[in-house]
């Protein structure tokens, strides 16, 4: 039964996600949304079973995205202008300290790797468990914050 829930409900976030990046309510796009979220739940349930989806998202790290989400509109700008005074970006390597193996530092490493990505203009490419840094890339470099989360 516990399968069935798990399958259920990867099936209705994927096909969800869906609607929400086709943007349409054809039924030809529906169709393809409930086989796609299909195929998309079947899979992460066999990765899930071969015990390759071992992480766990705490909920106190959700505090953490707020500064990342309030930063999209005006990094943007950001962004934007710097199409038109076109800079180098750069490589950056921040202290990150990433844990050990257990489920939940897998899901920190995750979470660290997501949330900066947020903003357009820093994406995070690399969390390194031997030199415990995050490598990030700034489009527009000097503009972000030197922590990564």
């Amino acid at each position: 039964m516990r399968r069935a829930a798990r399958w259920l409900s990867w099936f209705v976030g994927l096909f969800v996600l869906w609607l929400g990046l086709v943007g349409t309510a054809q039924h030809v796009e529906l169709i393809a949304g409930l086989v796609a979220a299909a195929v998309g739940a079947t899979a992460a349930e066999i990765v899930r079973a071969l015990g390759l989806l071992g992480f766990r998202v705490e909920r106190s790290w959700l505090r953490q995205t707020r500064r990342p989400l309030l930063r999209v509109v005006p990094e943007f700008f950001l962004v934007l202008a710097a199409l038109f005074r076109p800079r180098p970006g750069a490589f950056r390597t921040l202290e990150f300290p990433v844990g050990g193996e257990r489920a939940v530092d897998a899901g920190r490493r995750a979470f660290a790797a997501l949330v900066p990505s947020l903003a357009p203009n820093r994406l995070v490419v690399d969390v390194d468990p031997e030199t415990g840094g995050a490598v990030v890339h700034d489009l527009v470099p000097g503009r972000a914050s030197e922590e990564l989360l």
